[in-house]
């Protein structure tokens, strides 16, 4: 049944594939692996689109079914209990872009496994990004990009980043679309995907890591 949920969500089908998770979850599948094969079907949809066998509409359905079962996992499980966070993400999409699918997604799957995700929203302001991270001090800035002439506002975030010295102590990320672009040149950026599965494993890898190191 399990690999059953990765076909429907790959193949798109919206309500065998929502209905196949709700008997999983009366079944009492763990949260955690739930989400696990949600972020396979996820995966193998990603690599559709990157090889032309489906389109943007078809990313916007798979994220849809995704937020359903996540929502649904939710629902009848319960919410993770109180527990110290492994990190923290600040997580926006960069200014003159109002994407969110990939964003809130990932969200989702991030704060599933434990760590804290400050979300600026869409259409940020480098400015409001600067701000954000002298305020919070997050272990990982995320920053999500479909439009390609939101490109020099990514340029911008880096360079400001860098001069003002809040790169010291965590990551810069992005993701989305524009990695496609042979032409993003940003040296400040340590990690580029827009393979949602290997986002997610990037963050907890490096977090992990670092909450090893903090409390030897």
């Amino acid at each position: 049944m399990k690999e059953k949920l990765i076909e429907l969500i790959a193949d798109l089908k919206l309500d065998e594939a929502e209905e196949l998770a709700d008997n999983l979850i009366g079944q009492g599948i763990d949260v955690q692996d739930l989400y696990d094969l949600v972020m396979e079907g996820l995966a193998k949809i990603g690599k559709k689109y990157e090889s032309g066998e489906c389109y943007i509409a078809d990313l916007i359905v798979s994220g849809m079914i995704a937020k359903n079962i996540f929502a649904a996992a939710n629902l009848e499980q319960g919410s993770r209990s109180a527990e110290k966070p492994l990190g923290t993400v600040l997580f926006g999409t960069i200014f003159d872009d109002i994407h969110d699918i990939g964003k809130d997604l990932m969200i989702d799957a991030l704060e599933n496994r434990g760590i804290c995700v400050i979300d600026l929203g869409v259409d940020v302001k480098v400015s409001k990004f600067v701000e954000a991270v002298r305020l919070h001090q997050p272990d990982i800035i995320a920053v999500s990009c479909v439009m390609t002439n939101s490109i020099p506002y990514l340029q911008e975030l880096g360079n400001t980043l860098e001069t003002e010295n809040l790169l010291k102590s965590c990551r810069f990320l992005l993701g989305g679309a524009v990695v496609n672009q042979d032409y993003i040149k940003i040296p400040q950026i340590d990690f580029m995907t827009n393979n949602f599965y290997e986002g997610i494993q990037y963050c907890e890898v490096y977090l992990k890591k670092k909450k090893g190191e903090l409390d030897k």
